[in-house]
């Protein structure tokens, strides 16, 4: 075998499925691998893993992979977060099978798993292989929620979705507890992206849906509740709404015109000014006071000063004593 326009020599050939190995949540699983070479102490096996997300291409680099597993010198290495889940088929495993085997897989085991095989001088050949797992699982609790109310005539639309399933789910919808079949022509749904649309509704379609998620590990189910309404009765339901937002409104206005009368009336009680007629001169104090009323000469010196006479009266009293 001629590879790169070198000569022949000894090359290492690894096989693995060509099509994606699949297995249910929760059970064991195991990634074929088997190669052709003359094993000797040069002899390395790897596992390297890349989750879906980032999960490498045939042939591209595989740098955003981890190793997961790794013999070499007859010693077995797990150095990956899957370690206690993991062991090979054949340990060691020199005669030429390189399976890996995978215990209690969950959904964060879904990815590529590279098999590679490192045996110099054979430095020629397929060495690695890439294989796709899927975890399969039933679907989780879907949500449901969509239109709630409607009018006569109208239209509505209700969804249904699960996070988790693989395959991916069938959605189905139906009326719970109908007693009327509804018009098939006003009702459409989508099984794959869960959608339900109603028509021309009328008050016959008021009620409960239900849609029902599943594949072949399990199903499961959500409700939706939709009203139709005429003009008149969607009317009334419109004036209780405002009539509840109007009287919201005016508890608030009353609330914040309570707190600004007591706070103003607040701070008219703390500014006032009141003057008493009894009240002491500014600088006297008490004992002052006392003193003074105890003191005759203060009572002389509160007596009126008499008023000058006036000159016609002074006048007449000479006049008396010529």
């Amino acid at each position: 075998m001629l590879q790169g326009g070198r000569g022949a020599g000894p090359c290492v050939e690894v096989t693995v499925p060509q099509d994606p190995v699949m297995q249910e949540r929760g059970s064991s699983v195991e990634l074929p691998c088997h190669y052709k070479t003359s094993v000797d102490k040069n002899f390395i096996l790897e596992w390297r893993f890349a989750p879906a997300s980032i999960a490498p291409e045939q042939g591209k680099p595989l740098s955003s992979n981890v190793p997961i597993l790794y013999f070499t010198n007859d010693k077995l290495y797990k150095p990956g977060s899957q370690a206690k889940r993991l062991s090979l088929l054949h340990d060691p495993p020199t005669m030429g099978d390189a399976t890996l085997q995978l215990a209690h897989v969950r959904p964060s085991d879904n990815g590529t798993y590279i098999c590679e095989v490192n045996n110099p001088p054979d430095f020629y050949g397929s060495s690695s292989g890439f294989i796709h797992f899927t975890v399969l699982m039933p679907p989780s609790t879907p949500v449901c929620k969509g239109t709630e109310y409607a009018q006569i005539g109208g239209d509505a639309m209700l969804t249904c979705s699960s996070v988790e399933g693989v395959p991916a789910p069938i959605y189905t919808w139906s009326r719970v507890d109908s007693k009327t079949s509804l018009p098939l022509a006003n009702m459409v749904q989508n099984d794959q992206t869960g959608k339900l649309q109603l028509t021309n509704l009328s008050l016959a379609f008021s009620g409960t849906y239900q849609c029902v998620a599943s594949n072949q590990f399990g199903h499961t189910s959500c409700q939706a509740t939709v009203h139709v309404a005429g003009t008149a009765e969607a009317g009334v339901i419109g004036g209780a709404v405002i009539g509840v937002l109007l009287a919201l409104l005016l508890l608030g206005a009353a609330a914040v015109y309570l707190f600004w009368y007591r706070k103003k009336a607040s701070q008219s009680t703390c500014t006032g000014n009141d003057i008493r007629e009894d009240a002491t001169a500014p600088g006297i104090s008490d004992a002052f006071l006392q003193r003074q009323d105890s003191d005759p000469r203060s009572r002389f010196l509160e007596q009126p000063v008499s008023r000058p006479e006036s000159a016609s009266t002074t006048k007449s009293r000479l006049n008396m004593v010529v």
